[in-house]
C-alpha cells in the first residue's frame, strides 16, 4: 500500500526517539554503559579457587591439590581509575552524540515539514485562486470572442492559460504528495 499523504507533526515529533538513528546510538551507548561497569568491576579483588585431582600410578598414590589466588587491585589511581575515567568518558560522549543526532533530526524534520506546509499552500492558492481566475478570464475571453470584440488568437491564449494553470496545480499536488511520502517514510512508522 502506498503510504499515507496525511502528514501529523505531533505524531512524528513524539515518535522521534524510535527512529533507527538514534535507536543505533542507544545501543552504542548501552555498551559504552557496560564497558563502564567492567572496568569498575576491575577495582574489586577477584577471588579464585581451583581445585584438581590427579590419579597416578599405584605405587605414588593419587594426588589432590587445591589453589586459591586472590587479584588484588593494586595501584587503583594507576591502572583502575584511568581505564574507569576513561569509559565513562566514551559513555558521555556518545549520549552528547545521541543529543546532538536527536536535535539533527528535529530540525530536519522542522524544515520538511515547514517545506510541506508551504507546498501546501501553494496548492490551495492554485486551487482556490489562480485556476478559478484563469478559468474566470478563460470564459470572458471565449464570450468576447464569440461577440466579435477578440480575435481568435487571443481567446486561445486565454485558454492555454488555463490549461497551464491546471498543470500547475497537478504539480502542486504532486510536490505535495512527494513531501507526504518523504516524510512519512523518513521519521514516520509503518501503519498497519
Amino acid at each position: 500500500d502506498p503510504p499515507m499523504l496525511d502528514v501529523d507533526p505531533i505524531r512524528l515529533r513524539a515518535g522521534i526517539d524510535a527512529l533507527p538513528a538514534l535507536r543505533a546510538q542507544d545501543a552504542r551507548i548501552a555498551v559504552a554503559e557496560a564497558d563502564v561497569r567492567l572496568a569498575r568491576a576491575d577495582k574489586r579483588p577477584d577471588w579464585k579457587v581451583g581445585v584438581t585431582y590427579g590419579r597416578r600410578d599405584p605405587m605414588y598414590g593419587d594426588m589432590a591439590s587445591v589453589g586459591v589466588s586472590i587479584d588484588l587491585p593494586l595501584f587503583a589511581g594507576k591502572r583502575q581509575n584511568p581505564r574507569i575515567a576513561a569509559s565513562e568518558s566514551l559513555a558521555q560522549g556518545g549520549r552528547f552524540d545521541r543529543e546532538a543526532i536527536r536535535r539533527e533530526l528535529v530540525a530536519q524534520l522542522d524544515a520538511d515539514l515547514a517545506d510541506h506546509a508551504m507546498h501546501l499552500s501553494r496548492l490551495r492558492n492554485a486551487r482556490e485562486t489562480l485556476v478559478p481566475l484563469a478559468r474566470h478570464r478563460a470564459e470572458l475571453d471565449r464570450d468576447s470572442y464569440g461577440a466579435g470584440k477578440l480575435d481568435l488568437g487571443a481567446a486561445l491564449l486565454t485558454t492555454l492559460g488555463l490549461a497551464e494553470a491546471e498543470v500547475e496545480a497537478l504539480n502542486r499536488e504532486a510536490d505535495v504528495a512527494r513531501d507526504a511520502v518523504r516524510i512519512t517514510i523518513t521519521y514516520g512508522e509503518e501503519r498497519p
